[in-house]
């Protein structure tokens, strides 16, 4: 039997990165509250390890974690009190490594078309590969073919690296705060969009031409953050045979690196939203909305110490 050697993280040159994150809701009398859904706790994986996150809410309220279907770590909140102001706050530390190393060519991660799933990863990953937008799916189709990126049958090329690149050049970034996302042709049309909107593109691109692709949520630490005007970010993950989820961040155009922070996957859009809510208006009115972000960095070689990590009222590090 063979064996392979594990590196202890302690081993594994890293950094710890810490986002806060403050959204306020103002109405002009007290309200009444419904339950309201977090999506807020950073995913851990071997690259990405929390190390303590902190919820607090103002007004108080009764915290629930739960795990939805794709493993997302899901905070419901039942408020104990009315109140004219909303206050939810998320401190939390993570250990970040870079992602893993994938075969790269000289442009980037080398895919051969057309794409096949073995086995029992063909019937994992049909919702991933279905569309969001089934009426645009030829449209977008002839586009992704039309760019001349693809390559012959059984050769590779860094399909999903040209993607990014092209859709950063293509597409204007523009931040927008209200809430759901272009569709791919909106996008594609307006030649602007968030990158809530990119990711959706480059995810029904891919899907449109046989690969599994999900919507990723989170955060990029970023001189912008570090400076307190950070964002909510997403971008893309494509599921590639023998080499699994990769990130690309179509509105930087490049892969994902240390700096990106996931949150939650889904493979739409609306499932991964950071907080959904109801309240009762009571007869008042909302006054208005703020998100503050903002992160730091440390540099470390190791996580800290696993008996350390939980704070009162928070969720559990998974086992």
């Amino acid at each position: 039997m063979m064996t392979d050697d594990l590196i202890p993280k302690a081993q594994v040159p890293g950094v710890i990165i810490q986002f806060t994150h403050v959204t306020r809701y103002q109405y002009s009398g007290p309200v009444v509250f419904g339950k309201h859904r977090l999506v807020v706790r950073p995913k851990e994986s071997y690259h990405q390890r929390l190390e303590e996150i902190e919820l607090t809410t103002s007004p108080p309220a009764r915290t629930h974690w739960s795990e939805d279907i794709f493993g997302n770590m899901i905070a419901t909140l039942e408020f104990l009190e009315p109140a004219s102001e909303l206050v939810v706050s998320s401190q939390f530390k993570v250990w970040r490594t870079p992602p893993p190393e994938q075969i790269h060519g000289p442009d980037g991660v080398m895919v051969e078309l057309p794409v096949f799933y073995p086995g029992i990863e063909e019937s994992a990953t049909y919702l991933y590969r279905r569309s969001v937008y089934p009426p645009q799916v030829e449209s977008i189709r002839t586009w992704v073919t039309g760019l001349g990126i693809m390559g012959a049958p059984g050769e590779s090329v860094p399909l999903f690296d040209r993607l990014a690149t092209i859709i950063r050049k293509e597409i204007d970034y523009q931040r927008r705060e209200e809430r759901g996302v272009q569709s791919p042709r909106e996008t594609l049309r307006m030649r602007t969009g968030s990158c809530r909107d990119t990711a959706v593109l480059m995810m029904e691109a891919a899907r449109s031409i046989g690969f599994a692709a999900r919507f990723v949520s989170g955060y990029l630490e970023s001189e912008v953050s570090r400076v307190g005007r950070g964002a909510t970010h997403a971008w893309t993950e494509i599921y590639l045979p023998d080499r699994g989820w990769t990130g690309f961040d179509p509105s930087i155009g490049e892969q994902i690196g240390i700096g990106h922070i996931a949150v939650a996957v889904s493979y739409h859009p609306r499932g991964v939203m950071p907080i959904t809510g109801s309240y009762n208006r009571q007869g008042q009115v909302a006054k208005g909305m703020s998100v503050e972000i903002s992160s730091t960095r440390d540099v470390s070689t190791s996580p800290a110490d696993p008996e350390s990590t939980e704070s009162q009222g928070l969720a559990p590090r998974p086992e």
